[in-house]
């Protein structure tokens, strides 16, 4: 993934995770987490611990790009 100067290697990581670009904007990262909690969440998935990891990941890696992502 190619990086912006204004990601950190933790929040790069953190969009990754999330599948998006360094080009992403604040309603396209809440656009992603929602779909992504949907794809993930142990309700949809039969209790499978390994969706619940992923689930997981993906909110610590919203929890910290919310903060980095400026507002358009």
């Amino acid at each position: 993934m190619a990086m912006s100067g204004r990601w950190s290697r933790e929040e790069a990581d953190a969009l990754e995770v999330m599948g998006l670009g360094s080009d992403t904007d604040k309603q396209r990262l809440r656009r992603r987490y929602s779909e992504l909690v949907r794809r993930y969440h142990p309700d949809r998935n039969g209790g499978d611990r390994s969706f619940e990891a992923r689930l997981n990941a993906v909110v610590q890696a919203y929890q910290l790009l919310r903060k980095s992502v400026v507002l358009s």
